[in-house]
């Protein structure tokens, strides 16, 4: 006999666990699927950052994706402080604040400048005496948008649904609502895919030959080990910052920086060694008093794993698509897993899905924490 609930979630990251969540608040009879560990492997892999598209206006102009995300902090906000839609007070910071510098050069320090103008009081310019100490040039601004600590959200999220949550693998797949799980026969009234490149294995089993996925890849660097933290955009005269760095502690008293942004990109166009070569390189030019030379560097390589764009370029904001009873969910952004979850209780009141009472779980084992890309880097001098 099959498991029957009202709702399946495949994907253990933010935005099933988002998913998850607001649902089970909406009283619906839930489980959630996770193929290997909490956290997935985008959002433990992403940087952290909430954010309110500062930076894409930052970058020379208000983009549709910076108007998308422009209300995003304040629906996080409420959460953080217990008070949203979910409540995620058990969440801790990296820091409060992003930094916006120049990355280098003269030009970049006006692109900064002119920048700064764009956003108006969205930003705060900091007097010299209040730099950081990474800093020995302005201008330096300071916007109010936090970095979370990841595992926190993960751990926020997923003890809200003790009981709900098991590691199982998708088998078969049919537009009628009915799954196969590691051999465990299983039924709903809607089953939601929210797991990255995992919805392209639900586009195959339900024999989809359209593409209606991309990948796009990225070579996040890592580099350790740092006296200070940073957490922001190096700006310059280019759309995207030259590099975006988040920093976590290494229970010493010194830092792994997590580097993004072009250095990013670009190395996810070459070989891991010269990935590692280029970004020490763009460093040195970012940050020339610092002695680069005795650092440790590693880097993890992965794919966004988005709506496809026919232009290959990032979509404007959440995607839902619905096979039959099957929908596919894609954040596209940690940042939107609030307005993900709007559109998966939309698609639900439009199918006129009513929640029921719950039934067993499921013979399937718990999804144990993931790790950070740096808890598991291969680290080497260069």
């Amino acid at each position: 006999m099959a498991y029957s609930y009202d709702i399946i979630i495949f994907g253990g990251g933010i935005a099933g666990l988002f998913i998850a969540n607001r649902l089970q608040r909406a009283g619906y009879n839930l489980i959630l699927i996770e193929k290997d560990v909490l956290g997935g492997v985008q959002t433990l892999a992403s940087q952290g950052m909430i954010h309110g598209g500062q930076k894409y206006v930052l970058q020379g102009g208000i983009s549709g994706h910076a108007a998308t995300i422009a209300e995003m902090p304040a629906r996080w906000e409420a959460c953080f402080a217990g008070e949203g839609e979910v409540d995620l007070s058990g969440v801790t910071f990296l820091s409060e604040q992003q930094m916006m510098f120049p990355a280098g050069s003269l030009l970049s320090a006006l692109s900064v400048f002119a920048a700064a103008k764009a956003v108006q009081g969205k930003t705060r310019k900091l007097k010299r005496c209040k730099y950081p100490d990474i800093f020995r040039r302005g201008p330096v601004y300071e916007m109010q948008e936090k970095v979370l600590e990841t595992k926190s959200l993960v751990t926020a999220l997923s003890g809200h649904l003790e009981g709900q949550i098991y590691k199982g693998e998708v088998q078969e797949l049919l537009p009628d609502g009915q799954v196969v799980v590691s051999g465990l026969p299983m039924r709903a009234q809607m089953i939601i895919f929210a797991s990255g490149t995992g919805n392209e294995t639900a586009l195959s089993l339900l024999r989809i030959k359209e593409q209606h996925t991309q990948r796009r890849p990225l070579r996040q660097i890592m580099v350790k080990s740092l006296p200070d933290p940073l957490y922001g955009h190096g700006i310059e005269s280019k759309p995207k910052p030259r590099v975006t760095v988040t920093s976590h502690p290494l229970g010493s008293g010194e830092y792994v920086w997590y580097l993004g942004g072009n250095v990013a990109e670009e190395g996810a166009k070459l070989s891991e060694g010269d990935a590692l070569r280029f970004a020490k390189q763009e460093m040195q030019e970012i940050f020339p008093h610092i002695d680069w030379a005795q650092k440790e560097w590693a880097s993890w390589c992965g794919d966004r794993a988005e709506p496809f764009d026919p232009d290959g370029h990032l979509p404007q904001g959440p995607c839902v698509q619905q096979r039959g009873k099957v929908l596919l969910a894609w954040p596209t952004k940690m940042t939107f897993a609030p307005v993900l979850a709007d559109q998966i209780v939309e698609r639900l009141r439009q199918s006129n899905i009513m929640s029921s009472a719950a039934t067993e779980p499921p013979e399937l084992p718990k999804p144990k924490m993931g790790l950070y890309p740096w808890e598991e880097a291969r680290w080497q001098h260069l």
